[in-house]
């Protein structure tokens, strides 16, 4: 059993960093946001796995205080940062959790078909916003991942970021939500 490389304090200084920006942002411009907060118990909120699906190496996972559902921020030993999120997946079933892709390779496939496609996105991974997983999403079976890409601004109004949803299964972009929040894949109209 190798060592890791942050303890658990200094995972959890990195999370809860990182929640205070998100926070702090947030409140920008929504002053109705309910801050995402994380317990200062180490031993509730913090759990180390040596080996961790999609990443090389260590992870750590910290959790954030129960809403609607399970958040877990997944920060990697190696790299000393977030590397994505898990949404409403319970803590005690990440050990039984196996995906075909990593985050390299989730990463790659996205920059292909932002290429293919002519998305003009730009993806910041270990952003924290970047990667999210989820055990089951809407049209998608088995596990899914998403990846948000920030893109220019429309003439025609809409945010500034599409969101691709992945198949860990079938390892491709199953389909995306455009800048307004629509579902469309540019892929199926090349049928």
């Amino acid at each position: 059993m190798s060592r890791p490389k942050l303890s658990a304090s200094q995972a959890l200084k990195i999370a809860q960093e990182y929640i205070n920006e998100r926070n702090k942002h947030i409140m920008g411009f929504n002053k109705h946001y309910i801050p995402s907060t994380i317990d200062s118990d180490i031993d509730k909120s913090v759990q180390y796995y040596e080996d961790f699906f999609a990443l090389t190496g260590g992870a750590w996972i910290v959790e954030l205080d129960f809403r609607d559902f399970e958040e877990l921020l997944v920060v990697s030993d190696e790299q000393k940062v977030i590397s994505f999120w898990i949404l409403g997946i319970d803590r005690n079933k990440i050990p039984e959790i196996y995906t075909k892709l990593t985050t390299d390779q989730l990463l790659q496939i996205a920059q292909s078909y932002n290429d293919e496609y002519d998305l003009e996105g730009v993806i910041y991974p270990n952003h924290g916003e970047s990667i999210f997983f989820y055990e089951k999403f809407e049209h998608v079976e088995g596990y899914s991942w998403i990846i948000n890409m920030n893109v220019p601004p429309s003439p025609y109004g809409g945010g500034d970021m599409v969101s691709l949803v992945f198949s860990d299964e079938k390892a491709c972009v199953e389909y995306m939500f455009d800048p307004s929040g629509y579902p469309i894949a540019p892929h199926s109209d090349d049928d």
